[in-house]
């Protein structure tokens, strides 16, 4: 049963708006899974994918979505975003590479659904995963954003987030938020 990659990966928080749960429990159970990959085909929609990163795009092959939730299963700590009503409008990445580290990084990446956008769902679930990891091992956050998106952008530096220029790649900006 896929468990949590990283001990430093929190189980799962709550925010007034949305609850945010490890998907072990959806992905090992048959009905849970077919029931995620349902969801994501109407949330893991071109326009959304659009900015993120070559890896986590998906094919156009049968079984794109079940193969991209193994995928992600196997390098990261995933998260399923639902609002309170059980809705599911996205996901949220955590890649911790070395949890072990003196000050480990956590990638963080997150994904809503179209329909979830300006609602503030991502500033309320970037500053809820903050205050979460707040009271971790000291640990440095590292977020990257498409230049093309800056709503991402925003939703970083209100969280506390700074732009890390040397760090920058031809069409992504990285920022990062170290916590004490």
């Amino acid at each position: 049963m896929p468990t949590k990659l990283s001990p430093l990966a929190p189980d799962g928080f709550t925010t007034d708006r949305l609850d945010v749960q490890q998907w072990s429990d959806r992905i090992t159970k048959p009905d849970g899974k077919r029931d995620l990959i349902a969801a994501l085909k109407s949330i893991m929609t071109p326009t959304v994918l659009a900015d993120l990163p070559p890896s986590m795009q998906l094919s156009r092959a049968k079984g794109a979505i079940a193969a991209w939730i193994a995928a992600r299963a196997g390098e990261s700590d995933v998260y399923t975003i639902s609002e309170k009503n059980g809705d599911l409008i996205g996901l949220l990445i955590l890649a911790i590479p070395n949890p072990q580290a003196p000050r480990p990084e956590v990638h963080l990446g997150y994904l809503l659904a179209q329909t979830a956008w300006e609602n503030g769902y991502a500033s309320e679930l970037v500053l809820s995963l903050v205050q979460t990891l707040q009271h971790s091992t000291p640990l440095r956050l590292i977020g990257g954003v498409a230049r093309r998106n800056p709503a991402s952008a925003r939703v970083l530096i209100k969280a506390g987030f700074v732009l890390q220029p040397g760090q920058a790649e031809t069409e992504t900006d990285s920022f990062a938020l170290t916590l004490e």
